[in-house]
């Protein structure tokens, strides 16, 4: 972790402790990611920017020109619980935020767009995550890839354009090692103009870092992306001679069918979660 970290960041992380509220990040933003786990409500601001709230609240927060960052904003992200269970397997695991930021050292140390990490802190009480929060750097201009699959604002050249820079940086982030497992179209950030696009991936602590990625596992992400009538060209450019892209589009329709079957059992089981509190 120290050497992906020092060796893709442009800073030096600082560690820092109060209390029980522990992390590292930028050295001159220690004290305002200090003092992150005590955010209260959000405040009635018609120039705040909030990108979700439940489970996790997600906001984007001016900088103070005093500090004499090249960033403006920053997003700052502070994971909630899903479930009881995860609140109570936390202390055997590392928290949701901490996996973000070093997910994000990988990609960057392996030449990945990703929002740059400035932070991250962590409280535990007895072990169990009581807050955990992680910082980046604000993008500006960006559309999410699921929003311009909807428009198209660029026509069919734009969307083989878009195609071929998803392929390649999907199939670099599994050559890595990386496989992200919400690998959505909400997930993949696309800015700049035709021609000089870049795209940038984000929702970072749900990915585990591998020796390999077969092609099972790659087919798995893949197929979150839900692109249905354009699947096969897009792994045709993902393949690129490396896999059998028949192979490759038969493993991602099975495992759309077993996610839309999960689906439905899950509907069918909600009523009777709920009756039992699950």
């Amino acid at each position: 972790m120290a050497r992906l970290t020092l060796t893709a960041l442009p800073y030096t992380p600082q560690r820092f402790r109060c209390g029980r509220v522990r992390g590292f990040g930028h050295p001159q933003l220690v004290t305002f990611l200090q003092s992150q786990p005590a955010l209260g409500p959000l405040p009635d601001d018609a120039n705040l920017t909030v990108y979700r709230e439940h489970p996790n609240l997600v906001r984007e927060v001016c900088l103070p020109p005093e500090l004499g960052l090249p960033w403006a904003c920053m997003v700052v992200k502070r994971f909630g619980w899903r479930g009881s269970q995860h609140y109570l397997t936390s202390p055997f695991k590392r928290s949701r935020a901490l996996k973000a930021y070093r997910t994000a050292c990988h990609l960057l140390a392996y030449g990945l767009h990703t929002p740059l990490p400035l932070g991250v802190c962590e409280e535990r009480r007895w072990g169990f995550v009581q807050y955990n929060v992680y910082a980046t750097a604000a993008v500006a201009d960006v559309v999410t890839l699921q929003q311009y699959c909807a428009l198209l604002p660029d026509g069919p050249s734009g969307l083989e354009e878009v195609m071929r820079l998803v392929a390649a940086y999907t199939r670099r982030m599994h050559d890595s090692g990386l496989w992200h497992r919400d690998l959505v179209s909400s997930n993949l950030l696309l800015t700049g103009p035709p021609g000089h696009r870049q795209v940038y991936l984000v929702d970072l602590n749900r990915a585990r870092r591998l020796p390999y990625v077969p092609a099972v596992l790659r087919a798995m992400d893949l197929a979150r992306l839900g692109w249905r009538e354009w699947l096969p060209q897009f792994c045709a450019l993902y393949s690129a001679g490396r896999f059998s892209a028949t192979r490759l589009l038969w493993m991602m329709h099975l495992y759309g069918r077993w996610r839309t079957w999960r689906w439905h059992m899950r509907r069918v089981l909600k009523p009777l979660r709920v009756r039992l509190r699950l």
